[in-house]
């Protein structure tokens, strides 16, 4: 075994990763007794409530890049990698604000489970540019977000046990793979509350255990690397230290653009449940940031830096030395926790590309929900043994650039504008649309690979003739493609027939749900849940109005 298991840790680590196996496996057959429909199978029919939603919100996003990429973000940079935060909380917190209640509204009256399918009814796009296009989008990237989180799987399970990393890959896929097929988001959001739990008392605990034995780390990481792990941009200086602070705030721009965030919001049992939620995911992400930097700080006092073979190790093994065996098995199944409810919410999003937008789309759309479930589970299968062979062509790949570059960046550049202005802007247009998703996932694509392409050339600028370009090369991509997929968005729109009745559709966005559904006598759809009532399926509302009026219109199918 590899060093840092003595003491028997490893067989610690294995029984607590079993019976953690074990646990996840229970939520799958719970959750599966629930599967009616496809809307259960993608967003749990909208019955679940807000501390488990808020868990599941974060754990969603903070993967094996919170848990091994942000800790090895500080391990390489210092303090500056607490700015990892800078865009993110502020960003899941306007998400929160101007997102999520809208989103869930209209998306409940218009009956829609996935992005693609909302976007195609509020933009009244008959020709399957939007929804096509959008399924496209979430297909590529969210099926590279899962190929990220079972590679940081098996760098962990490489760590802990001395497999090859192709074996840690192929045991995180069949788990992932196996308890989304199993429950689908009922699986998924109550799995992610319970890693949810884990991951968040892991960041309490081990840079306090660390604090306990070492101290305050900083007047120790001043006299390491020159001083520039106690400054806040690393050292550096002029343009780079300007570009380098508006990368880790562009990371933000990445929260609407992805789906398996934006499915919570759509998946919360009531609307008026949404600020309770928001305040549970808040304080998991702070908390949790916070953590994983100091994780990351402490393991340069332990080892040193650059002593680590790969920086990715910096979390298991701080864990591994601090920890006694039972306690570190603990703590590290929380860090599986975290790659695992990234990696099935992730699918998941994918997997409802396939069926529900393409499949029932464009292919059978008189499909029942019996059949569309049977093929959601037969796709979340192809779809991940497709991950984990993605995983196995990335293994060695930094997971934090890993993530960000091929994942949250492709789906905050492409999607991200869209939503927003589809809650927020009458004017947007189809076209305008899909020009902006695919100007978004080009440029985050090309920007990934420019500073290869430059220097293939002979083009790429130096620091010393041009510090400008030569950093602005160098600035994380979604900066500049969100940029240039906003101003897509609005250019083409403006110079584009925008989509008629549009106030109808806005008037869901700003009354309460429950005005929206009732009409005067007539009780409420049979379809609304808000408030739990007991409704009546025969009235005539707004909702049905906006439906007639994209079904007349050939845009929507209300079956």
């Amino acid at each position: 075994m590899p060093e840092g298991l003595a003491g028997g840790a490893g067989v610690w680590v294995l029984g607590t990763f079993a019976a953690y196996l074990l646990v996840l496996i229970g939520i799958g057959l719970w959750a599966s007794r629930m599967m009616d429909s496809v809307g259960d199978y993608v967003i749990g029919g909208r019955q679940i409530g807000p501390v488990v939603t808020g868990f599941s919100e974060r754990a969603s996003e903070m993967s094996g890049w919170l848990t091994l990429g942000v800790p090895a973000d500080a391990y390489g940079t210092g303090i500056m990698a607490f700015l990892n935060g800078l865009g993110m909380i502020p960003a899941d917190l306007l998400a929160w604000a101007g997102i999520a209640k809208r989103l869930r509204k209209y998306t409940e009256i218009v009956r829609s489970v996935t992005l693609p399918t909302f976007f195609e009814t509020r933009l009244q796009d008959g020709t399957g540019m939007v929804k096509g296009t959008s399924a496209v989008v979430l297909m590529l990237f969210e099926g590279g977000y899962v190929g990220a989180q079972i590679v940081a799987a098996g760098t962990l399970l490489q760590v802990l046990t001395g497999v090859e990393p192709v074996v840690g890959i192929v045991v995180g896929g069949v788990i992932v793979v196996g308890y989304t097929l199993l429950g689908g988001y009922f699986a998924v959001a109550w799995s992610d509350y319970f890693q949810g739990a884990i991951i968040l008392v892991a960041f309490i605990i081990l840079p306090i255990i660390a604090f306990s034995n070492y101290g305050i780390p900083f007047g120790e990481l001043a006299n390491v690397g020159g001083g520039s792990l106690t400054s806040i941009t690393a050292g550096l200086t002029g343009w780079a230290a300007i570009f380098g602070i508006i990368s880790y705030a562009a990371i933000g721009l990445g929260v609407p653009g992805n789906p398996h965030i934006m499915v919570r919001f759509m998946g919360i049992d009531r609307v008026k449940n949404v600020r309770l939620a928001a305040l549970v995911a808040q304080l998991f992400m702070f908390v949790a940031y916070i953590g994983a930097a100091l994780v990351g700080l402490y393991a340069i006092v332990v080892f040193g830096q650059g002593d680590l073979a790969q920086a990715d190790n910096a979390m298991p093994r701080l864990t591994l030395t601090l920890l006694p065996g039972a306690v570190a098995g603990v703590v590290l199944a929380a860090a599986l926790a975290a790659m695992m409810s990234s990696a099935d919410s992730q699918l998941l999003v994918a997997t409802s590309a396939v069926v529900e937008d393409v499949y029932h789309g464009f292919f059978n759309q008189q499909a029942t929900e019996a059949q569309l479930v049977l093929y959601s589970r037969v796709v979340t299968l192809a779809l991940g043994g497709a991950s984990i062979l993605f995983a196995y062509g990335a293994k060695g790949t930094p997971i934090y650039t890993l993530v960000l570059d091929y994942a949250w960046g492709g789906l905050g550049a492409s999607i991200g504008p869209t939503l927003i202005a589809a809650l927020w802007w009458k004017r947007v247009t189809a076209k305008g649309s899909v020009a902006s998703m695919i100007v978004g996932a080009t440029t985050m694509i090309v920007w990934t690979q420019l500073g290869t392409i430059l220097e293939t050339f002979g083009i790429m600028p130096t620091q010393e003739a041009s510090p400008f370009l030569y950093n602005l090369v160098g600035v994380y991509g979604l900066f500049p493609a969100f940029i240039l997929s906003v101003l897509t968005l609005v250019s083409v729109s403006l110079v584009t027939k925008p989509p008629s009745g549009v106030d109808e559709h806005f008037d869901v966005f700003d009354k309460p749900l429950s005005q929206v559904t009732s009409g005067t006598g007539s009780g409420t759809p049979s379809y609304v849940t808000d408030g739990g009532r007991d409704v009546s399926p025969k009235a005539v509302t707004e909702a049905d109005n906006i439906r007639a009026h994209v079904g007349a219109s050939g845009y929507w199918n209300d079956e």
